[in-house]
């Protein structure tokens, strides 16, 4: 994944979710279900309050970007940033009244101004990344955040190393660039980040993995993934996923 350059990267996303717009609604309640997509939102917003200004990256077809208006009543400023025109067209249709909808990708930095943004929110965009990445992604979030605003992240990892695990681990990065790293490789990742306060880290289950094995999705591309790791000689139903809830505050001694 390291060997990526940027033009290959930003073609092979936008091809995995050109496919992934045509079902993307009804295969993300599947894979997560609606009830704990609800609840894995209603966190990321928590810090957000009537009159404050939200960033969502990878914000797909705008879920979460709606739900923050009504949260919000209406009062403040949302942003949504995506990597895919089909995923835009999507959160158009559903936030484009409510929010404003830019395109780019997050390798190259974030364009906003820098302390806009009281909460900054990504679910399931890091795991997207290169680990070379992160930390130049973590200190644009910091730039743009105002001096003690929050940065909320769920991001999909592994949960053990059967090896179903660790084949559909090497699966989804050979042919997604997708890096679902462990729990702990995911903290060390994230813990004393420059200019960051207060970080928290709590796992969860994932039924994402279980869903692509039963073929419960028309997400080909996560579907066959489990097609592989059968080919294998392994179970796919032996794959275990969970997600990582990271939340971060930009301190608020931090200069530029």
């Amino acid at each position: 994944m390291s060997t990526i350059n940027s033009a290959e990267y930003v073609e092979l996303k936008q091809a995995i979710y050109r496919e992934y717009s045509r079902s993307y609604d009804e295969d993300r309640q599947r894979f997560v279900s609606a009830e704990s997509l609800v609840r894995r939102i209603q966190w990321a917003l928590e810090p957000l309050s009537p009159g404050q200004r939200l960033l969502d990256l990878g914000c797909g077809s705008g879920e979460l970007l709606l739900e923050a208006h009504r949260q919000i009543g209406g009062v403040g400023v949302l942003a949504g940033l995506d990597l895919s025109p089909e995923m835009l067209s999507l959160a158009r249709v559903r936030a484009d009244s409510v929010a404003s909808l830019v395109q780019g990708n997050s390798l190259d930095g974030l364009p906003f101004q820098d302390g806009s943004f009281h909460l900054a929110t990504s679910l399931n965009l890091l795991q997207e990344l290169p680990r070379f990445a992160i930390q130049p992604l973590l200190e644009q979030v910091r730039k743009v955040l105002k001096p003690g605003g929050y940065f909320r992240a769920i991001i999909p990892c592994m949960a053990d190393r059967s090896p179903a695990s660790q084949a559909f681990q090497k699966l989804a990065r050979d042919n997604g660039a997708m890096e679902f790293w462990w729990p702990e490789e995911l903290e060390a990742l994230l813990t004393n980040i420059p200019g960051f306060t207060q970080q928290e880290f709590r796992v969860a289950a994932s039924t994402a993995a279980s869903a692509a094995a039963g073929g419960e999705t028309r997400f080909k591309f996560f579907t066959g993934l489990a097609e592989e790791v059968r080919r294998r000689g392994l179970d796919p139903n032996q794959v275990k996923q969970g997600v990582l809830f990271f939340s971060t505050r930009r301190g608020i001694e931090t200069s530029d």
